[in-house]
């Protein structure tokens, strides 16, 4: 399988946060949280996200995670490892907020 950009091997952060960004935006815009809505959101989110990322054609695997709540005030805590080549592996994160939810989207980028 050839790659566009065959040379250029290395996870990058804001060419795949841009993706990310547009993909939250454009599914959640100026949504009011909706409890039913959710599932819908999170897999149009991560749909259109591995879309995109694929539409890059670079050679990398994608996981895309997607966590939507009700934004009541508190605190939201995450954490990941990763046990990956740091030379050509990464990962971006978007946080959508509004009013009424947050949204935290994560792209894991491993290299082929």
């Amino acid at each position: 399988m050839e790659f566009e950009g065959e040379g250029d091997r290395t996870f990058n952060q804001e060419e795949v946060y841009e993706v990310v960004k547009e993909s939250v935006q454009s599914s959640l815009g100026n949504a009011v949280y909706t409890h039913s809505k959710v599932t819908t959101w999170q897999a149009t989110i991560v749909e259109n996200a591995l879309k995109r990322l694929a539409a890059l054609n670079k050679p990398f695997k994608y996981v895309v995670t997607c966590m939507i709540s009700q934004n009541t005030g508190g605190a939201t805590h995450t954490a990941h490892t990763c046990f990956w080549d740091a030379e050509t592996d990464g990962f971006t994160k978007y946080r959508f907020e509004n009013p009424t939810m947050v949204c935290l989207t994560t792209v894991y980028g491993m290299g082929i």
